[in-house]
């Protein structure tokens, strides 16, 4: 038998010995045959979840592709990219816009996977509720950016002036969304951050990380395919 055989058999085996549970043989199974599965386990977790929220099993798996190609090349993992997509999905953020906003977040974050969650969530609750809060803002400005500054270097006002429309509810999601845009476009602060990050060490590392485990799950998909079979 060949190498995957002896595995596929080794894990078949143990199913059937002990139920259905993978963790019981991955004493069979190489470190990293154990790795592609649960790779893989957690992919289709994303695309089941995707694909829910799309409502749609194609666009899930084009959602899914795009992730990862995406955490191929940026500091981001895939697991946080996901996360990130399913709490903007869940705000009501528009499938075509999943890709341009994680980029725009991701580059303000300077790839810090830390402040893309905090900026993803506080811009996807501004976004449904169509206004910046207080709160929004400083949730923003914790994490690092300032979008009434932003909006200042745009409209001329001062950021006092701008905290006072806010105040009467007057700053809209979509201003602020300018501001994000503003920031990351050719010229603008934060222009290429998450790019220039993954060129670091440690975006490197996090990129061959990512590329790893997709290899990985794509060596293990057979063994995955009749682990759940078997199952």
């Amino acid at each position: 038998l060949s190498g995957a055989s002896k595995l596929k058999s080794i894990a078949i085996a143990g199913l059937k010995a002990i139920g259905v549970s993978i963790a019981a043989v991955a004493t069979g199974l190489s470190a990293a045959t154990v790795q592609g599965v649960k790779y893989n386990a957690q992919i289709e977790e994303y695309t089941t979840s995707f694909e829910t929220m799309l409502g749609s099993a194609e666009h899930a798996q084009k959602m899914v592709n795009d992730l990862k190609s995406f955490a191929n090349t940026t500091p981001f993992e895939m697991t946080d990219l996901a996360k990130n997509t399913q709490t903007l999905l869940a705000f009501g953020t528009a499938a075509d816009d999943i890709m341009p906003t994680l980029q725009m977040l991701g580059d303000i974050s300077q790839g810090n996977t830390d402040k893309m969650n905090s900026l993803t969530l506080a811009f996807a609750q501004m976004s449904s509720t169509g206004k910046l809060t207080g709160q929004d803002l400083l949730q923003m400005i914790n994490a690092g950016f300032n979008p009434l500054n932003e909006m200042s270097k745009m409209t001329g006002k001062s950021v006092a002036q701008l905290k006072e429309e806010m105040s009467k509810g007057a700053i809209s999601s979509e201003m602020v969304a300018e501001a994000f845009k503003h920031a990351t476009k050719e010229g603008g602060q934060f222009y290429n951050a998450m790019q220039n990050q993954s060129k670091t060490f440690n975006g490197q590392l996090s990129n061959l990380k990512d590329n790893w485990s997709s290899f990985l799950g794509s060596v293990t998909n057979g063994i995955t395919n009749e682990l759940k079979n078997k199952a």
